[in-house]
């Protein structure tokens, strides 16, 4: 489904307005009390932080001063997208994400984020970083053990973003294994009782300069394509295979062109580099964390499309989550 730009501009209000709506537009908006994420750094909330603090200096991605050019365990500047997403649902600007390391027990929270940054599609990952990480087909074992045979609230939204990694890091190039396994979490996830789902398709691998550095840019959007293909047609398919199932797909490419159209954000530049000219912190994640050094997070900011080599900004983050939620309100 794509969101044309306007309405992505209009719905960046919505965290101040939603608190303010009449009762009687309540039936026009979407009705969750819980939200489980899953997926890779784009919805990692904090995972890859915990899981590496004990044993990595920095942890993983660097957020602490002297390595500070992250924010908080994002590997972003601010919130991520289901972040943004999250706030709109629970309609409070404060509402919480928890990375699912931080408590394990899900009766203590109704939003988790199962997402580790560098994980692929399937069941566990090497990350380019050193450690191992759950893929998405692994999260949602860690899903399966938490829930310990409880199904979970029906007003529950489960979102499913992966993929990325896969082509990334040069783990495999077919769209059929990649999407395969974004559909098998799903069935997963539906047989223990997941009705609604929000499935993002991946963003223009090729326009991030991980993949211009390396001449690859042509490859990895001709992947994208084939990949945000051939999931549309599969996520088709599951919504006629699981009757009760509900599942909202979220065009993220297509609003990624739309905002590189209209002229509001810029890819030419990541914006560490603005801010950190010539300190190596622009690609330091993925050279040596240790080179990592502390950068601004709260300064004054053009409007980049790329925080470092091949993270959006939070910017971008908040509008790919205000994409999310009026693609649930479509559902209405």
């Amino acid at each position: 489904m794509a969101i044309p730009i306007r309405s992505v501009l209009r719905g960046l209000c919505l965290p101040v307005v939603l608190l303010g709506l009449p009762a009687a537009w309540a039936g026009l908006l979407p009705n969750y009390s819980a939200m489980y994420a899953f997926g890779d750094s784009l919805s990692d909330t904090g995972n890859d932080f915990i899981a590496t603090t004990p044993t990595t200096v920095p942890a993983i991605p660097p957020s602490v001063t002297p390595y500070a050019t992250y924010w908080k365990g994002r590997f972003t500047n601010g919130p991520v997208a289901v972040e943004y997403l999250w706030r709109l649902l629970a309609r409070k600007n404060n509402a919480e994400l928890l990375p699912f390391l931080a408590d394990q027990n899900l009766s203590n929270k109704t939003s988790v984020s199962f997402a580790f940054g560098g994980s692929s599609s399937g069941v566990s990952t090497q990350t380019p970083m050193g450690f191992t990480v759950p893929g998405l087909l692994g999260q949602v074992n860690l899903y399966s053990q938490a829930m310990a045979g409880k199904k979970p609230h029906p007003n529950t939204l489960f979102t499913v973003w992966s993929g990325s990694n896969d082509y990334l890091q040069n783990i495999t190039y077919s769209p059929d294994v990649v999407v395969g396994n974004v559909t098998t979490a799903i069935r997963a996830l539906y047989a223990q009782g997941a009705r609604d789902f929000l499935v993002p398709n991946l963003p223009d691998m090729g326009i991030t300069p991980f993949a211009v550095a390396q001449g690859k840019g042509a490859l990895f959007t001709k992947l994208t394509k084939q990949h945000n293909a051939l999931l549309e047609v599969s996520l088709r398919g599951l919504s006629y295979q699981l009757p009760k199932a509900n599942i909202t797909r979220v065009d993220v490419y297509a609003l990624g062109e739309a905002l590189l159209a209209s002229g509001l954000v810029s890819a030419d530049v990541p914006a560490v580099e603005y801010l950190s000219p010539g300190t190596g912190a622009v690609d330091c994640l993925f050279r040596n964390p240790a080179t990592c050094v502390d950068v601004t997070q709260n300064g004054y900011l053009p409007p980049f499309l790329f925080w470092d080599a091949m993270h959006p900004t939070t910017q971008v983050h908040g509008a790919i989550g205000t994409a999310m939620f009026l693609s649930l309100m479509k559902r209405r």
